[in-house]
C-alpha cells in the first residue's frame, strides 16, 4: 500500500522548514524542539477532573479522571520519544482523549529521561508509578483490578517492560497492555529499519541515536527490560493490543513481539496502518486516519474493561 497522501504532504512541509536533525543536538535542545510540536497535535477535551501526583522518591504524575461516577479503570500511560525527548506535556492532548474517548481514567508519567538517566531509569519509573497507583487506587477512585499499560514507541517498549517486571516480581496484576508502534528490540538491521532507513520521520540514524543515550552499554540491550522480544519466555503476560504503522522501521520487531505472544496463549490483537508513519496517532488535525485510530483504539479499551465487569 501507497503512503498515505496526508503523510506524503506532512513530510514535504517538514523537509521545507529543514529541520536540525535531533541525533545532531544535544538532548535538552531536542527536548525543547520537541515540546514546540504540541501546537500541531491538536486540541482535546477537558477532563473531567485533573491532578498531579509525586510519588516518593519517583516520577512525577498527571491523573486523568473521566466523567462518571464509581472506581473507574485505568491506563497508566508512558510517552514516547525515544527514552529522550517527551514529556507529560508533549503528551497531554493523547492522554486527554483516550480518557475522554475510552472513559477512563488515564495516568501519564513523566520519567527519568536519558542521557542523563540512562537504563533502567526509565522502567524503574515506571514500574514504580504502576505499583503506586495499585497502592492508592481506593482512594484515587481506580479499579485495581482494571489497572492497564500503554505508550508509544519508547513508551510501548517501557510498557511491555513493566508487564514483564510485574509478572516475575509477581504484582501488581496488569489487566491488559496497548502497544503504540512499540520498540522491542535493539536490533537495527531488520527489514523494516533497512527499507524505511530514511526521510519518513523517525530514521534508522535517530534511533541508533536513542538507543546510544539510552542504554549506552550495547551488551545490556540483551536484557528484555529493554528489548522485551529478547525475554527467555514471554507466558503469562496480559492480553496484548498492537497498533502498527506500516512506514515504520520498528515495524518488524512490532510484528515478532505479537507473534511471540500468540505462541505462547497471549491473546493479541492487532490495529495495522499500513499506510501511515511512526507516531501518527498525535496529529489527528493533519491526518484523517489518525482521528479513526484513535476512536478504534478507545472503542477496544471500553470494550475490554468492561468485558472484566
Amino acid at each position: 500500500m501507497s503512503l498515505d497522501p496526508q503523510a506524503t504532504a506532512f513530510l514535504a512541509a517538514v523537509a521545507e522548514l529543514n529541520p536540525p536533525k535531533y541525533e545532531d543536538l544535544p538532548a535538552a535542545e531536542g527536548r525543547e524542539i520537541f515540546a514546540g510540536l504540541t501546537d500541531v497535535f491538536g486540541t482535546a477535551p477537558a477532563p473531567a477532573s485533573q491532578q498531579e501526583i509525586e510519588v516518593p522518591h519517583g516520577p512525577k504524575l498527571r491523573l486523568y479522571r473521566a466523567a462518571g461516577k464509581g472506581l473507574q479503570p485505568c491506563v497508566m500511560y508512558f510517552h514516547g520519544g525515544g527514552w529522550v525527548l517527551g514529556d507529560i506535556e508533549t503528551h497531554d492532548t493523547l492522554c486527554r482523549r483516550i480518557s475522554a474517548q475510552a472513559g477512563v481514567t488515564v495516568v501519564s508519567v513523566e520519567y527519568r529521561p536519558a542521557p542523563d538517566s540512562p537504563f533502567p531509569a526509565a522502567i524503574n519509573d515506571c514500574y514504580d508509578a504502576t505499583r503506586h497507583i495499585f497502592d492508592h487506587a481506593a482512594t484515587l477512585q481506580i479499579d485495581r483490578s482494571r489497572i492497564a499499560v500503554a505508550g508509544d514507541s519508547a513508551g510501548g517498549n517501557l510498557a511491555a517492560a513493566v508487564c514483564l517486571k510485574a509478572r516475575d516480581d509477581g504484582r501488581p496484576p496488569i489487566h491488559s497492555q496497548w502497544l503504540i508502534y512499540p520498540i522491542t528490540d535493539a536490533d537495527t538491521e531488520t527489514a523494516s529499519y533497512n527499507k524505511f532507513a530514511d526521510d519518513l520521520g523517525l530514521t534508522k540514524d535517530l534511533m541508533i541515536w536513542f538507543w546510544d543515550q539510552y542504554v549506552p552499554n550495547a551488551e545490556e540491550r540483551k536484557h528484555p527490560l529493554a528489548s522485551p522480544l529478547r525475554a527467555a519466555s514471554l507466558a503469562g503476560l496480559p492480553p496484548a493490543y498492537l497498533l502498527s504503522a506500516g512506514y515504520d522501521v520498528l515495524y518488524d520487531e512490532g510484528q515478532a513481539y505479537a507473534q511471540r505472544l500468540r505462541d505462547v496463549g497471549v491473546s493479541v490483537t492487532e490495529q495495522a496502518h499500513p499506510s501511515m508513519l511512526h507516531g501518527f496517532l498525535h496529529f489527528s488535525e493533519p491526518f484523517e486516519e489518525a482521528a479513526m485510530a484513535m476512536t478504534q483504539l478507545t472503542t477496544a479499551m471500553k470494550e475490554s474493561f468492561a468485558a472484566e465487569v
